[in-house]
């Protein structure tokens, strides 16, 4: 079975000449432990930052893909299954909205999980969240395209 990639050398292997320029992060204060005080959650977060060099399970930048400007989301599977928590969402709410402000396409690079059990209700809520935002940047005439 082949290894895995990480985020950041998916992103290399399909943008033009090493040209992603990461955006800025949002980084919300946490509660001890998450939202629900999940017992060992700020430690498995650490563990999984410790291992991947990543503060979060996506990656967001800007680059040239096949000699286009677009916005990346490169999710890092190794960071808890790539799984979207309320940081996640934050995260992929900046990056579609600076397509949108930037009129730049969006390539979401997809490895995850899904929602994080740590966060309950609301990491559900960011999937509703990162469809909210694909639809806007869909009804304002951007391309997505998604890599699974």
């Amino acid at each position: 079975m082949a290894e895995r990639l990480s985020a950041r050398e998916v992103v290399a292997a399909v943008t033009d000449d090493s040209t992603f320029a990461e955006l800025p992060s949002v980084i919300r204060d946490a509660k001890p432990d998450g939202p629900l005080a999940w017992p060992g959650y700020d430690a498995s977060r650490a563990r999984a930052a410790e291992r991947t060099g990543e503060q979060e399970s996506v990656v967001c930048g800007t680059a040239r893909v096949g000699g286009v400007r677009a916005v990346l989301i490169a999710f890092e599977f190794g960071f808890l299954g790539g799984s979207l928590g309320e940081r996640t969402g934050d995260r992929l709410e900046a990056a579609y909205t600076y397509a949108r402000e930037h009129r730049l396409p969006v390539v979401p690079l997809v490895a995850t999980g899904g929602s994080r059990m740590q966060e309950g209700m609301l990491a559900l809520a960011q999937l509703q969240r990162v469809a909210r935002q694909s639809a806007l940047t869909g009804a304002a005439g951007l391309a997505q395209v998604a890599v699974v």
